[in-house]
């Protein structure tokens, strides 16, 4: 069945999905998420964490739900334990999760700061969200990111404003 109003294909409601079928349908869909954020450093444009969200939950209709999660793994060669952020994909009527771990690298200084330490985190719960589903992304950011910048004396990211960490 198609909804007239998004032209997208309803799950039938009396089948019963396990994970790896409910992803398949989910991915027939061909859903991606909509850029609706505006990277003001790069004058790029980005599909924010809340439109991600939005369009993996078209996977609702095939029981398909995620958690995220902020956790910590202890690593040999840190003194602390390393946060990361956990992605586990679900199905209603299938005990089998799909679990992603993605680690937070940071300057230590920076896993001090809340801001940075949130922007990392948003960043990654987005990015792992869009990995683990397969929607389709453009790369926002990166490819100016990688480009080495002149800084003066008066720009606002020499002075730390707008810096988000990453």
């Amino acid at each position: 069945m198609t909804d007239n109003k998004t032209n997208i294909k309803k799950a039938d409601s009396s089948k019963a999905y396990n994970l790896k079928t409910a992803m398949l349908e989910f991915q027939k869909l061909s859903i991606s998420a909509s850029k609706d954020g505006k990277n003001p450093h790069f004058h790029s444009n980005y599909a924010t964490l809340e439109a991600v969200i939005e369009a993996v939950n078209q996977g609702n209709q095939f029981g398909l739900y995620f958690t995220q999660e902020l956790a910590y793994i202890k690593n040999d060669l840190e003194a602390t334990p390393v946060p990361l952020v956990r992605t586990t994909v679900h199905q209603i009527n299938d005990d089998n999760t799909y679990v992603s771990e993605c680690p937070i690298i940071l300057q230590p200084a920076s896993l001090q700061n809340p801001q940075k330490l949130g922007a990392a985190i948003t960043y990654l719960k987005r990015y792992t969200l869009q990995s683990v589903y397969g929607l389709p992304s453009e790369d926002d950011d990166g490819n100016l990111a990688s480009k080495p910048s002149i800084k003066t004396g008066n720009s606002k990211s020499s002075q730390g404003e707008h810096d988000d960490g990453l």
